[in-house]
């Protein structure tokens, strides 16, 4: 069983060390499409230590199919809330594609990390019109939990400096966070209020799987079948935050009473 008090406490220790600086990089894997390596904030002579060696276990292939197992939810404007009459679907955070991509780079990242050092990603690819498309974010083992901290998912990139921006600082959002984790079974989310406000310098949205027991679950349900995917849990502090945001709507003259007692009472099943 997760505990986000756990979760939260390993986060804790996670953000403050990414929010120090110098920050010493070593390169695992870099292609026109993919920047996996290790980073660390302290200069080159300082990183010490034998790498963890915890992961025997998490193939490059078992490691696809869990990314794959990620799920995130786009955030929900009142523009496409009008225009749909629907909350947005959860969608994969890796689709097969990019989880292949990523997965052996991140594992070898993970297999050489230092105690002090975390893997981070970027990749790039490329929509239909030519737009840059940026999904970057970090990995951290910590016992059997793997935390996840993903920064952008499928971001625009209008500009050549956001593609730096991104390469140099995979833990930052390039812009205001528009979705959320939804968890699957093994996984808690983390979110902001749970850590002290001297060490949250990311808005990135987090989630801490449980893998060891998400991996024994894989394995019993055969290759290439998740575990079961159970109710979306929603954060608490998210509910909270989209019951005020349907207040705002109604007392706007937005949406009708009708439709805000609706949305409400769908929301509140998820206490």
């Amino acid at each position: 069983m997760i505990t986000s008090s756990l979760a939260a406490v390993v986060m804790a220790s996670l953000l403050a060390s990414c929010a120090s600086a110098p920050t010493f990089s070593r390169t695992v894997y870099e292609d026109p499409t993919i920047l996996v390596r290790l980073d660390s904030p302290v200069v080159q002579e300082e990183v010490s230590g034998e790498p963890r060696g915890e992961i025997a276990e998490l193939t490059p292939g078992n490691l696809a199919e869990l990314l794959q197992s990620l799920r995130i939810q786009p955030e929900i404007s009142f523009l496409s809330y009008w225009v749909l009459r629907q909350e947005p679907q959860p969608e994969t955070a890796f689709p097969k594609d990019e989880a292949q991509l990523l997965a052996p780079h991140l594992r070898a990242a993970l297999a050489k990390a230092r105690p002090n050092e975390m893997p981070v990603f970027v990749l790039r690819r490329t929509r239909e019109d030519g737009i840059p498309l940026v999904t970057t974010g970090g990995l951290l083992i910590h016992g059997d939990q793997l935390l996840v901290l993903l920064a952008n998912a499928r971001r625009p990139a209008t500009t050549q400096r956001k593609i730096e921006m991104a390469r140099e600082t995979p833990l930052h959002p390039l812009g205001e966070v528009d979705f959320h984790f939804v968890p699957g079974p093994y996984q808690a989310t983390l979110v902001r209020n749970d850590l002290p406000t001297s060490i949250a310098v990311t808005s990135a949205p987090a989630l801490s799987v449980d893998y060891r027991a998400w991996l024994a679950s894989f394995l019993q349900h055969g290759r290439g079948s998740s575990p079961t995917q159970t109710e979306p849990e929603i954060p608490a502090a998210m509910i909270e935050e989209k019951l005020h945001r349907l207040k705002t709507w109604r007392e706007q003259g937005l949406i009708t009473d009708d439709e805000y007692q609706q949305k409400r009472q769908e929301l509140l099943q998820h206490f």
